[in-house]
């Protein structure tokens, strides 16, 4: 008779969840079980978008009336040596309002390699994930400077480059004081319009 596998051996099924919304939702669970570890009390925004909006954590501070807000960037960096934030949308982010609208954005990255290979079996796991965190003028600004760097790049073709679904990044070096700075959360910020909760 053959003995049966073992679950670490055994073939999983293939999950029916899509990559990109699962790396979402896993560096949001992250990014608010590593505040907890550091004595931040974060909650997520899941059904409060409409009073939240450009967020998905909400910070408790020492003012009731007032919450911090935090919005969650997750991804794999194509590029080795740099550190991924997002997909800009167009040409519309090079704006002068900014990409970003909450107080902090926890850039959260996935080692290529485990990420590129993800199927939701369990073997991504805390080790495999980076965290980047970063006050909201600091962020749009790496984040305004990495697309028009990109964008100013000449196509062979002389024509206009697209900005549309581009990955940006920026060196590792760049953002590397921001690497694990979770207490700039504790730190006094400027409030955004949203930074209040819901009457």
């Amino acid at each position: 008779m053959t003995a049966p596998q073992s679950p670490a051996n055994a073939r999983r099924p293939a999950s029916s969840v899509r990559k990109t919304l699962s790396h979402g939702r896993i560096g949001e669970a992250a990014v608010t079980a590593k505040c907890w570890m550091h004595g931040i009390a974060a909650y997520n925004t899941g059904g409060l978008r409409a009073n939240f909006a450009g967020s998905d954590l909400i910070i408790d501070t020492d003012d009731p009336k007032t919450k911090r807000l935090v919005q969650v960037k997750t991804g794999c960096s194509p590029v080795n040596g740099y550190v991924y934030l997002t997909q800009c949308k167009g040409e519309e982010d090079l704006g002068a309002d900014g990409k970003f609208v909450a107080d902090f954005i926890v850039f959260v990255n996935i080692d290529k390699t485990v990420g590129g290979l993800h199927q939701n079996d369990g073997q991504l796991d805390f080790q495999h994930l980076t965290f980047y965190i970063m006050p909201r003028e600091t962020a749009n600004a790496m984040y305004r400077a990495a697309v028009q760097r990109q964008f100013a790049k000449p196509k062979r073709d002389g024509g206009v480059r697209k900005l549309a679904n581009m990955a940006v990044g920026v060196p590792r070096e760049a953002a590397a004081r921001f690497l694990d700075a979770w207490h700039l959360l504790r730190e006094p910020v400027n409030p955004t319009p949203r930074s209040e909760g819901p009457a």
